[in-house]
């Protein structure tokens, strides 16, 4: 099997002979000749910042979900890259996507209640006696029932959090 053949079972709405078509309409030109594969020889600028579907001929049965047009946006102090970002906005993108990937562990890395009340040490206990609103009882009781939680563990989990944030 031929590489466009790869390629285009992975871009849906063009197979094989409409993908080789549209690659010649763009003024690529296939060669079996070693190095085998496609090589711009078109009189133009090659066509980096267009799709391969408007290149592609239209029938009444081809289908073309990626036919919208990219609004091409050029500054004095930037290129733009492939018609979709200019290089401001790509360093831009670059800083969040840093940003959030140092972010991301530290917020994956929170242990679930579940996970905490197994984590929680088998030490003597004791009693105490606690009075709170009845509503806020009433919600907790609703709580620990449907989650399957036993309230002393959750109370456990509750104070330790309040000791370590006050304390």
């Amino acid at each position: 099997m031929d590489v466009h053949t790869d390629v285009a079972k992975q871009i849906d709405g063009i197979s094989k002979d409409p993908l080789a078509s549209a690659l010649n309409a763009a003024g690529y030109k296939y060669s079996s000749a070693t190095p085998r594969g496609w090589t711009f020889v078109g009189d133009s600028d090659e066509p980096l910042d267009k799709s391969i579907f408007d290149f592609v001929k239209s029938k009444s049965s081809a289908k073309k979900p990626h036919s919208q047009t990219v609004p091409k946006i050029v500054t004095k102090d930037s290129h733009t890259i492939h018609g979709q970002f200019t290089e401001d906005e790509m360093l831009a993108i670059k800083e969040m996507l840093k940003s959030w990937k140092e972010s991301a562990p530290a917020i994956g890395m929170e242990p679930t209640l579940h996970d905490r009340i197994k984590q929680l040490p088998q030490e003597e206990k004791t009693r105490k006696t606690i009075v709170i609103d009845q509503s806020i009882g009433e919600r907790f009781d609703v709580f620990c029932e449907a989650e399957r939680l036993n309230k002393s563990d959750i109370l456990h989990l509750a104070l330790v959090d309040f000791m370590d944030k006050f304390e």
